[in-house]
């Protein structure tokens, strides 16, 4: 069995996003809603709402600190279900998470 080169100067497929190439995220997964900061927030943020084919719940959400796409930190959180979706949004006030459900259709109640 050969190990990895620790060294080996190629990136990771997945590390990054050049400009123009595809989300990560869209990899798994089919973007369903989307929630931007509002305009002239210091760093302003994205959120993307994603499912996937087993029906779980992925959010992208990026914090932009420039001009360039390459500068964008993101984070990707994977929820099991809708009721832990919508407990982990429910859990701050954040007015962004609650954007992004009303753009996805999972703002009403589902008694």
């Amino acid at each position: 069995m050969t190990m990895p080169d620790r060294h080996d100067p190629e990136p990771h497929p997945l590390v990054g996003r050049p400009e123009g190439g595809p989300d990560p995220v869209s990899l798994f997964a089919v973007p369903i809603a989307r929630a931007a900061s509002r305009p002239g927030d210091p760093v302003p943020v994205t959120q993307t709402l994603y499912r996937t084919p087993d029906d779980r719940y992925v959010i992208r959400t990026c914090l932009h600190l420039g001009d360039d796409p390459a500068h964008d930190v993101c984070d990707v959180m994977i929820y099991a279900d809708e009721a832990d979706l919508r407990e982990a949004l429910s859990a701050g006030s954040d007015d962004l998470d609650q954007v992004l459900l009303a753009a996805a259709g999972l703002d009403r109640d589902r008694g």
